[in-house]
């Protein structure tokens, strides 16, 4: 995909509506973050540490008891959360979260119950409806209440839930709009300048990086290739979420696709490749040989004749081991006296040396 498919596809920005059910997301999920983090190897930003932290603080503890309610345990939106995002993509041009907050609430609550069994059987069972569409599914409460009864979910706790809110519908309504309209008065107002500017600039850069060089940064942030891009898409950068690829497609031909991107996915890109160059530094100063080169280089500049004499190897030897260090950047030649000389590359080593601490302390 070129520069001008990219201008004429991607339309790069910030939505308010996304980051306020991320950001919603992100809070009610606060305490699974540090492990899902560690599994992925990945360290958010303090920033955004701070903002948990501190909107967390904000919110009484029964809002916090039905955000645990209705939100799950992972990174996926497979719950609530996937509701919220559903309720946005049938409207996406709301622009702000009070906008979307009344959009919501004009909903059908049988609809918005319906929404929550698909989303909670979407990864257990697909195919939960049968032969009923999902237009009649969100018709009939009897219909839906029949078939949450019989597919029941693995989590015992959360299949109980989801029957409670489809046997209820209203009252699930009346509880996820409070805990919405709190949630902003407690915790969003409090950040959505903050979220709005990095979002935005987040959004800017990573435009020009798709227009630079396209297929590296659908490789690296998106997680695949132009090829995903079929019509024209909006892309929301989110910070609050850090690390996240959402890509919604939509068959009606004047309905946009979505493309959420986390504000740090280039950050992890760029990690993994540190995991890799740790790995091979690792791998090249494992060698007895290759460290004694480099102790004799700490001492002092070296030619290759010099360096066979004192380790009692050939010269072939030596090119070859050099070689692997010169890759690396951990050396570099230099001539002098017609000779070539090998120099050790301190502040390359030290940085190396630095990235594999904080690579196997983090």
């Amino acid at each position: 995909m070129d520069n001008g498919l990219i201008k004429q596809k991607m339309k790069f920005g910030y939505w308010e509506p996304l980051e306020f059910i991320a950001a919603l997301t992100m809070t009610a999920k606060a305490e699974y973050i540090p492990g899902i983090a560690r599994e992925i190897q990945f360290v958010p930003d303090q920033q955004f540490s701070e903002m948990l932290e501190q909107v967390h603080g904000r919110l009484s503890p029964h809002i916090k008891r039905e955000m645990s309610r209705y939100f799950g345990k992972s990174t996926i939106y497979d719950r609530l959360d996937a509701v919220l995002s559903q309720v946005f993509y049938d409207d996406d041009e709301v622009e702000t979260a009070e906008a979307y907050l009344a959009r919501y609430q004009e909903q059908d609550a049988l609809l918005l119950a319906a929404m929550l069994a698909e989303s909670m059987y979407a990864h257990e069972t697909p195919d939960w409806r049968g032969e009923h569409p999902f237009a009649e599914v969100s018709r009939k409460r009897e219909l839906l209440v029949s078939l949450v009864q019989s597919r029941l979910l693995a989590d015992e706790e959360y299949h109980a839930e989801l029957l409670e809110a489809v046997k209820f519908p209203e009252e699930f309504k009346q509880r996820t709009l409070l805990l919405l309209q709190a949630f902003l008065e407690q915790g969003f107002t409090l950040l959505r300048d903050q979220l709005g500017q990095l979002g935005r600039e987040g959004a800017a850069a990573f435009e020009d990086y798709f227009l630079a060089e396209p297929e590296k940064a659908f490789r690296e942030i998106a997680n695949s290739g132009p090829e995903l891009i079929a019509k024209p898409t909006r892309v929301h950068v989110s910070y609050i979420s850090q690390i996240r690829v959402d890509f919604r497609h939509f068959n009606e031909k004047d309905h946009p696709s979505w493309l959420i991107l986390g504000h740090r996915n280039h950050a992890l890109a760029l990690q993994r490749e540190d995991k890799g160059t740790v790995e091979q530094f690792l791998k090249v100063i494992s060698d007895k040989r290759r460290l004694e080169i480099i102790a004799l280089l700490k001492q002092g500049n070296r030619y290759g004749g010099e360096l066979a004499h004192l380790l009692s190897l050939t010269p072939a030897a030596i090119n070859y081991h050099t070689n692997l260090l010169i890759d690396l950047g951990l050396i570099r030649i230099t001539r002098a006296d017609n000779r070539i000389y090998y120099v050790l590359d301190r502040d390359r080593l030290g940085s190396f040396m630095d990235l594999s601490k904080d690579m196997l302390l983090r």
